[in-house]
Parts: C-alpha cells; structure tokens; sequence
C-alpha cells in the first residue's frame, strides 16, 4: 500500500519572532504613552479647604414679629445667636461639593438688647423684666425647649449655581424636627477667611413650635420669622 507523503514542518525563520515582536512594540509603546497623557491632561482634584468658624465674628439675627388684634401693645423682638461653632469644607473650583455644619447653643440667645433693636428699627425699649420674660417663654418646652434640645443644628449639603451668589441648601434641626430649605448667600473667600452670609424666612409651625400667644391670641407672634446670617470661618 501507498504511503502518505510526509511533508516536511516548514521552519519558522529565527528573526520572524523578531519583527513580530518589533511590530507589537510601537502599539504597546503608543498606548503606554496616550495612558501618561491622560494621566496629565487630568491631575487628581485638591480636597475642599476646611475652615473653622469664628464664633466672635460670627452672627445670626432673628426677627420675631407681633400678630393679633392687640398688636400695638406688644412688642416685636430681635433674638441675637451668639457662641455658634462649626466647619465648612469650601470647594471654589467646584462650590457643589462644599458641606459644612453649624450649631447654634440657644441658651446663648440674646434678647432685645437696645442697640440691636434701635439697629432694627424697632420702637419702645423694654425693661429687663420684660427682657426676662420674653427669654422665659423662648426656652419654653412648648417653645424651643432650650432644656431637652440645647442646640440648632445646620448642615450645609451642597451649594448650587455659581459663586459669589449661589443658593445653600441646608438642613435645618430645630428640637425634633428637620426642614431642608435653599438659601440665597452670597460667599467670599481669600487665602485665610470665608465669609457666607444671607437670609432666610422660617415657620415655627413647620418645626413642631406653635407661635407664642396670649389673652387667647389677642397678643402674639407671627409664625414667620426672619434670620439674617454671617458666618465668618477661617482656613484650618
């Protein structure tokens, strides 16, 4: 019987292997390259700068106006919030990434002091018994039970639109409750000190606080009240 040819096995010439090789390294070279490009065409972000908040310089004016038939024999109050502590994590490249949180020990409130009021535009002085009892009533459990809830807390989530005037989105814990609410600030920063300061309207109701009244809510308070901040922090 016949047999099969057997053909030889055809013999890879040695420099084949070579230029196989020669040939993968401009593409392993090319894409090792393009890799280092990226690499610099997009450095790794900088972290937000802290900053800590100066409680000497900062400050929260609240604006508590009189409601009810009565009206005219009462008094509107100006509460000023002393003693605020926190820290901001401020991003100028990218503000949406700034946070930050704020707490406000209410047992520091002060009330009626008659340059804030003249400040304010506010008539009548009162004594410091009636100072006395508008703080007792404040600090109320029904109010804002300075006992059972000391501090208000504020939690900035993110900053919106473009600085020096974005909105503030903040979280806002008064005794049990929480409201976010967006705050028009405007924010400025240097190389040492930032500076956030605006306003914003609250309802006690919305916090589970039912506006002082009395003679059966012939004399009271509107449910609205007004907070104009400043809060002044400086770089950790």
């Amino acid at each position: 019987m016949p047999t099969c040819p057997v053909f030889p096995q055809r013999r890879r010439h040695p420099w084949a292997a070579s230029l196989a090789l020669k040939g993968a390294l401009p593409a392993a070279l090319a894409l090792a390259l393009a890799a280092l490009g990226l690499a610099w065409a997009a450095p790794a972000r900088a972290a937000p700068r802290g900053y800590t908040v100066d409680a000497d310089a900062s400050q929260l004016r609240i604006r508590v106006l009189r409601a009810g038939p009565f009206a005219a024999l009462a008094h509107d109050h100006i509460l000023i919030a002393r003693g605020l502590a926190g820290r901001i994590a401020f991003d100028a490249a990218d503000p949406a990434a700034s946070t930050g949180q704020l707490s406000v020990p209410v047992a520091f409130l002060e009330v009626d002091d008659p340059k804030e009021r003249a400040q304010e535009g506010f008539s009548g002085e009162l004594t410091e018994g009636n100072r006395a009892s508008v703080r007792e009533n404040l600090l109320a459990a029904d109010q804002l039970d300075g006992a059972g809830y000391p501090r208000i807390a504020v939690a900035v989530e993110r900053l919106e639109g473009a600085l020096p005037n974005p909105r503030v989105l903040v979280r806002v814990k008064i005794r049990d409750r929480e409201q976010t609410l967006a705050v028009a600030a405007t924010v400025s920063a240097d190389s040492g000190t930032l500076v956030v300061s605006g306003e914003v309207d609250l309802l006690q109701s919305a916090f589970g606080i039912a506006p002082y009244s009395s003679l059966f809510g012939a004399i009271a308070v509107k449910d609205a009240v007004r907070v104009k901040f400043q809060i002044v922090a400086r770089a950790e």
